[in-house]
């Protein structure tokens, strides 16, 4: 699922220029001390933030009734909050042209984020959006956040989660139970000679092979682009088994995992 963009002048209004954004939503879970965060984020936005026109966020949260051990909704709880979230958007939309950009749910509360212009008219449209949903207690604020660090820093993923993400959806598109076993090559990255060798030196008790050992660096990237290949099964709990560790060890000598794929024979 690629993003295409079209890139305008500054001076086109800001309703075309949303045209533009390719939304890509996902969902992912990370743990915080011992309990679980849901995150939905749309991804596209990364690609052009930050929007100088909509220089504002507007945060909304919302205590939920609702309960399971973990804090996350119920389903009675569920079907509430997803009806709230689409008036929000609309209406935010409407009276302040507003960007939904993603919300996170943990112990018991969900935010919302969206991006605005400015924060003329939100409180009208949060009146508005929630006067159906007066048993939820509910607080909002609007604020400067020009860089959007907000979204960049509490909805977006971090590069494990992303390549978690990557990887979920490569599966998705897999037939995993006509699989028994695939080649795969796994793409790494390091900034220099010594990192690599330190990396391999520690890598031989291990059944990977190298597909492609660099002898000098990448021209276009600067660096050392390495390839392993190893016979691996390929199930739903593949990635947090193979990749995850795989990912941290190659951080350990300086490298950078860049990605997978199935060596087609």
């Amino acid at each position: 699922m690629r993003r295409f963009f079209l890139f305008l002048p500054l001076w086109i209004p800001l309703s075309l220029f949303s045209q533009t954004i390719e939304h890509d939503w996902e969902n992912y879970i990370v743990p915080l001390n011992g309990k679980p965060v849901s995150i939905n984020v749309d991804l596209g936005l990364k690609f052009v933030a930050p929007i100088q026109e909509d220089s504002m966020v507007i945060i909304v949260r919302v205590r939920l009734n609702q309960l399971d051990q973990q804090g996350m909704p119920k389903a009675e709880d569920a079907e509430n909050l997803l009806n709230m979230e689409d008036r929000l958007v609309e209406l935010l939309a409407r009276q302040s042209g507003a960007l939904f950009a993603g919300r996170f749910t943990q112990r018991g509360i969900r935010e919302f984020y969206f991006y605005a212009p400015d924060t003329s008219g939100y409180r009208k449209a949060l009146n508005q959006a929630l006067q159906p949903y007066s048993n939820y207690q509910w607080l909002a604020q609007a604020k400067k956040d020009k860089s959007w660090e907000n979204y960049f820093e509490v909805l977006y993923p971090s590069a494990l989660d992303f390549l978690r993400i990557q990887s979920k959806r490569k599966l998705a598109q897999m037939d995993l139970s006509s699989r028994k076993a695939a080649t795969m090559l796994h793409f790494i990255s390091f900034p220099d000679q010594v990192s690599m060798k330190k990396y391999l030196s520690d890598l031989k008790s291990s059944s990977f092979s190298i597909g492609f050992l660099p002898t000098d660096a990448d021209p276009q990237s600067g660096r050392f682009e390495l390839i392993l290949q190893r016979t691996e099964k390929l199930d739903l709990g593949w990635t947090e088994r193979e990749i995850v560790p795989l990912y941290r060890k190659v951080l350990e000598f300086g490298g950078t995992y860049r990605g997978w794929e199935v060596n087609a024979p």
